[in-house]
């Protein structure tokens, strides 16, 4: 049978004062297995004093395991229950920081929940790691969980496999990414914002864990997120006159265009634009509902989006509820190139919806 290095961190059942090293067995299934135990910080306040086991036995204890320790001479005999399957990851903490953490291990499962996810930080805790570090199953960490949440004291960002984010770590995050795009914005002012990307390679997170927080700090209008650009809430592009007249003679050439699908190369073309800037001016556009884009790229005045659903709006009450690709070339007078992408793109927003070759007027 292979054994496993045991080097972990127990409490005794029974007050029993450690001063120095002592030899003994580790008793599991009848058999003794050599192993040492010895003080590893003593008793404070309302917390026992905290031992460190080690030895070898045929498996690797986890948090909340049950060892007997049976000393050498066979006189003395401890329970003891495993707070900490190994001591070596906890050498990076200052001893203040150490015994809070034991503190909280030594307490009920719910304690050490929420200690690893508080370890965790803005990544999160996952439910691997809470296995490797316990043996609650699955079904036992989800209600651990759920009542932490409901006691509001972290996130379930994920439930299977589990995702935690505790609400410390979460209001900390929130204010990290607040700080950095602000500061993003005063060294970029001719940037629509953050590139996502950019968030996710400085933050380095589980993207659940930061669209979670972008998420919540838009809905909390503090911020503008799109599936690109991320920008603080009133945040303004600074244009040159240049630029600022570019823009508009792109949103005019648009409203005067109406359905046609106007690529950004051609506007590139006819502005003479870097076509990144051509973009930021375009994102510009979008971010202010001046014009739509559809999922393929097809641009639409908002004047003209409106008045399409309008006459949408009118036929639905005049009683008809179906429409050929014929029928609405006659009603918006475009050929068949512009009607199928104009219609593809009424079917993204939700204005109408594809019932075989015909389109139903929602």
């Amino acid at each position: 049978m292979k054994l496993e290095t045991v080097d972990c961190l127990a409490i005794s059942d029974e007050p029993e004062e450690i001063k120095k090293p002592e030899p003994g067995f580790l008793k599991y299934q009848d058999k003794n297995y050599k192993a040492e135990l010895e003080l590893y910080l003593p008793a404070r306040s309302a917390q026992p004093e905290i031992l460190k086991v080690k030895g070898r036995l045929p498996f690797p204890p986890r948090w909340g395991d049950r060892l007997e320790f049976l000393a050498a001479d066979k006189k003395k005999s401890l329970s003891l229950k495993v707070i900490h399957p190994k001591v070596e990851k906890l050498k990076k903490y200052r001893k203040s920081r150490l015994q809070d953490i034991l503190s909280k291990l030594v307490g009920d499962e719910h304690q050490m929940f929420l200690a690893l996810a508080e370890e965790a930080g803005i990544r999160g805790l996952r439910q691997e790691q809470l296995e490797k570090f316990s043996r609650l199953s699955p079904a036992q960490l989800q209600k651990v969980a759920s009542a932490l949440e409901k006691d509001g004291l972290l996130y379930i960002l994920e439930f299977s496999p589990l995702l935690v984010l505790t609400h410390r770590s979460f209001v900390f995050l929130n204010e990290k990414l607040l700080s950095y795009i602000e500061t993003y914005h005063q060294k970029r002012p001719a940037e629509l914002g953050v590139p996502l990307k950019k968030l996710k390679d400085r933050f380095n997170l589980p993207r659940t864990v930061l669209l979670f927080s972008l998420n919540w700090l838009a809905r909390q209008k503090k911020i503008y997120f799109n599936e690109e650009i991320v920008s603080l809430a009133g945040f303004e592009t600074r244009l040159s006159a240049e630029e600022d007249q570019v823009r508009q003679a792109i949103e005019e050439l648009l409203r005067q265009e109406k359905y046609s699908s106007s690529s950004l190369e051609k506007l590139a073309r006819k502005f003479r634009l870097h076509p990144s800037r051509l973009h930021t001016l375009i994102d510009l556009l979008l971010q202010k509902k001046k014009i739509f884009q559809s999922q393929q790229g097809f641009i639409l005045h908002a004047d003209w989006l409106e008045s399409l659903k309008n006459q949408l709006a009118d036929l639905k009450r005049q009683g008809k509820k179906e429409l050929t690709v014929g029928e609405f070339k006659k009603i918006t007078g475009l050929t068949r190139k512009y009607a199928i992408p104009l219609l593809e793109f009424l079917d993204e927003l939700g204005l109408t919806r594809r019932t075989g070759s015909k389109r139903e007027i929602l």
